[in-house]
Parts: C-alpha cells; sequence; structure tokens
C-alpha cells in the first residue's frame, strides 16, 4: 500500500511541455506564471514555449533580443495588443506562426 502511495505522489506525474511545466498547450489558469505585462515577459514566454530561440548569431533571424526590441519599438497601443495576444495564446500557436500576434503592431 505504501508503495502504491509513493508511486503517485506529486511531481511523478507532471509533463514538463516544451519548455516548462505550464508550456504544453498553454497555460490554463493563472497558477502557472505571473501576468505577461511587458515586451520582455511576452518574449519570455516565446522562448518558453519553443517558438523563437533565446539567442540567434544571424541577426536577421527571430530572437528574444530582437522581440523585446521590435515590441518595445511600437507605440503603447500596439505593445498592449501583440503582449495580450502572446499572453493569450497557447504554445502551439505561438509555435505554429511566431508572427501572428507580432503582426498586430504592424500599422
Amino acid at each position: 500500500m505504501i508503495i502504491a502511495l509513493a508511486a503517485c505522489s506529486a511531481g511523478d506525474d507532471t509533463a514538463d511541455g516544451t519548455r516548462s511545466l505550464c508550456a504544453e498547450g498553454g497555460a490554463l489558469n493563472d497558477q502557472c506564471e505571473g501576468p505577461i505585462t511587458t515586451p520582455r515577459d511576452a518574449c519570455w514566454r516565446m522562448v518558453d514555449c519553443g517558438a523563437i530561440p533565446a539567442h540567434n548569431d544571424d541577426p536577421n533571424n527571430l530572437d528574444w533580443d530582437r522581440c523585446v526590441s521590435d515590441i518595445t519599438s511600437m507605440d503603447d497601443v500596439q505593445q498592449q495588443l501583440v503582449i495580450a495576444c502572446i499572453a493569450a495564446s497557447t504554445c502551439d500557436q505561438l509555435r505554429n506562426d511566431n508572427r501572428r500576434c507580432r503582426r498586430l503592431g504592424e500599422n
């Protein structure tokens, strides 16, 4: 009986998803991460989901630095739209089309 309880203990049945516990399919509730309110937060979510790399040697390819730079160069309303889109998207959506949310910031 004790062995069966030990096999079902907390932590044994979790899946790490793409990069972190809450990245698999998108967070279902607010327990996984704090609110995504800044360009840095949004870009880390993109990295955590595997949509963009943390660093890319090619300056023409999107990575965390360029993501932050792109979002911060937008006006306030565009930034809010892009950040809200990234926060509301599942990791699968972000991986399948990492430009979908960033297009909201285009004029």
